[in-house]
């Protein structure tokens, strides 16, 4: 999927705008802030006809209780067909902490995007591609949804 975002389109400076209403108020919270990143992504996917965003996505595991994604692109047409995870983690957290802890947890490291107000971190077929400050850099967000977005499986391929 190739998107044509660019870092002072609307959708972004509206993010923005809401992580600043957020930093203000104080409300950095996980539950505070995934709904405007949730937004964005449905916004990016709203130009693709192949895949949605499914949030609260769960993701099974042999024997145990499923882990519980913030969010999945999916293929609209099965349902089934995973194109990538977004995590989101609030500003106290300590991203590479995190993400560290949701892999040994089982998270699929084949398309995960780990996003908190300031930071993200993209893992591509098991190897970090991205990782870079967002709070005042528009463009390492849209960079980072760009990779995230064009991110095709291998069972795509075939």
């Amino acid at each position: 999927m190739s998107l044509s975002l660019k870092a002072n389109h609307k959708v972004i400076t509206e993010y923005y705008r809401e992580m600043q209403k957020a930093r203000e108020t104080k409300q950095l919270h996980e539950g505070a802030v995934a709904p405007h990143f949730a937004n964005l992504l449905r916004h990016c996917l709203g130009q693709s006809p192949q895949l949605t965003l499914v949030e609260q996505y769960s993701i099974k595991r042999d024997g145990r209780k499923p882990l519980r994604a913030d969010g999945a692109l999916v293929d609209k047409q099965t349902n089934v067909l995973l194109y990538g995870i977004w995590e989101a983690k609030d500003s106290k957290d300590k991203l590479e902490k995190e993400v560290k802890s949701k892999f040994k947890d089982g998270y699929p490291a084949d398309n995960i995007l780990f996003q908190s107000p300031d930071h993200v971190i993209l893992y591509q077929h098991g190897n970090e591609t991205f990782n870079a400050p967002i709070t005042e850099n528009p463009e390492n967000l849209v960079t980072s949804l760009e990779l995230f977005l064009s991110y095709k499986p291998p069972v795509y391929e075939q």
